[in-house]
C-alpha cells in the first residue's frame, strides 16, 4: 500500500499540475480560440521533463509506477500522456527507454486499447455535431 500512496502522491505533485497547464495551454486552448501562453508551457515542460527523468531512473527497476503490477495509479496517467502526444511532447515518453518501455505495457493492455477506442469514438462522436 505504501508504494500505492507514494506513486499517487507523485503522480498528483509533479505530474498532473504540470502536465494539465500543458493540456490546457496547447490543447483546450486552440478550442477557445486563445493563443497559448508559451511561458506557462516552456515552465511546465521542464516539470515534466524533470519528473519523467525521475521515472525513467524508477523504472529501469519496476514495471509499473507503484510496483511491478499494473495499479490505477498507471491509469491515472494515460489521458494526460494521450495529451501530451496530441499537443507535440510525445518525445519525452519515448525518448526514455524505461518509460517508454512503461507506456508500452500500458497500452498494450486489452482494457487500455478498449479504453483508448471508445475515447476516440466519442471524441468523433463530438466533433461532427459540431
Amino acid at each position: 500500500m505504501a508504494l500505492f500512496d507514494e506513486a499517487q502522491c507523485a503522480e498528483m505533485l509533479y505530474f498532473a499540475e504540470p502536465a494539465g497547464r500543458i493540456a490546457f495551454e496547447k490543447f483546450a486552448k486552440r478550442y477557445m480560440g486563445l493563443p497559448p501562453d508559451d511561458a506557462v508551457v516552456s515552465s511546465a515542460l521542464q516539470s515534466v521533463e524533470m519528473f519523467f527523468d525521475v521515472a525513467e531512473r524508477l523504472l529501469q527497476h519496476k514495471s509499473y509506477m507503484a510496483g511491478n503490477n499494473f495499479t490505477l495509479i498507471d491509469i491515472w496517467y494515460i489521458p494526460l500522456i494521450q495529451r501530451l502526444f496530441a499537443c507535440g511532447y510525445g518525445d519525452i515518453i519515448v525518448n526514455r527507454k524505461a518509460v517508454s518501455a512503461w507506456w508500452d505495457r500500458c497500452m498494450n493492455r486489452p482494457a487500455i486499447q478498449r479504453m483508448v477506442a471508445a475515447d476516440k469514438e466519442a471524441a468523433t462522436i463530438l466533433a461532427n455535431k459540431a
